[in-house]
């Protein structure tokens, strides 16, 4: 298990030191912090009464949470040299409000497009378009659908004028209404066939 060391809080890096045959008399202790990422740190301390402790101030900033490496105590005791302690360590966040929000991201820079069924378009579509909105299997009223991609080719700046040079947007469009719209996928032809002259 791996040493915590935090990025919003001081703490105290303490632990007991036993020495023989010698004094702890102007004795060094330090901690060496050595992250994956190439960054080192050193923080001192002292040892009094056979008990060491070495202040390791936030590290916000220097480290970033879940960031990893190997953690050292070096003693210093009469000229010579200890490295009686070492481990690995992770860095977290003593207190933190972790938040998951559900959001749709677009991956490329196609527009992402959500089709809503005809009868939910169909409320926003003016008067005497929705007296042709009842639309039955047998005999697809065409002029339903045409007038719905215009709609939406508006909505995503699809015009007659750039017509040409939106057809990966416009192809993005058609892809998604007719998967949406499964009832219109033996009309796609009749559908698309002057559809230009449905846009603004």
């Amino acid at each position: 298990m791996s040493y915590k060391i935090y990025t919003d809080r001081n703490e105290d890096f303490t632990c007991e030191i036993t020495v023989k045959n010698a004094s702890l008399k102007n004795s060094i202790s330090r901690l060496i912090i050595e992250s994956d990422n190439g960054v080192s740190l050193v923080f001192n301390g002292k040892i009094e009464n056979d008990k060491c402790i070495i202040p390791i101030k936030r590290l916000k900033g220097l480290l970033d949470e879940n960031e990893r490496g190997k953690i050292y105590l070096e003693t210093i005791v009469e000229d010579t040299y200890f490295r009686p302690w070492h481990d690995e360590f992770l860095v977290e966040e003593h207190t933190s409000v972790k938040v998951r929000v559900d959001e749709h991201k677009q991956v490329s820079n196609k527009p992402l497009i959500e089709i809503k069924p005809p009868s939910a378009i169909s409320k926003n579509l003016p008067e005497s378009v929705n007296k042709s909105t009842t639309i039955k299997k047998k005999n697809i009223n065409i002029f339903v659908p045409k007038k719905e991609i215009a709609m939406l080719c508006e909505m995503f700046g699809i015009k007659k004028n750039n017509f040409k040079n939106k057809q990966k947007e416009f192809v993005q469009i058609i892809k998604e209404y007719f998967k949406t719209n499964s009832e219109y996928n033996n009309d796609v032809r009749p559908i698309l066939s002057g559809i230009e002259d449905f846009l603004k």
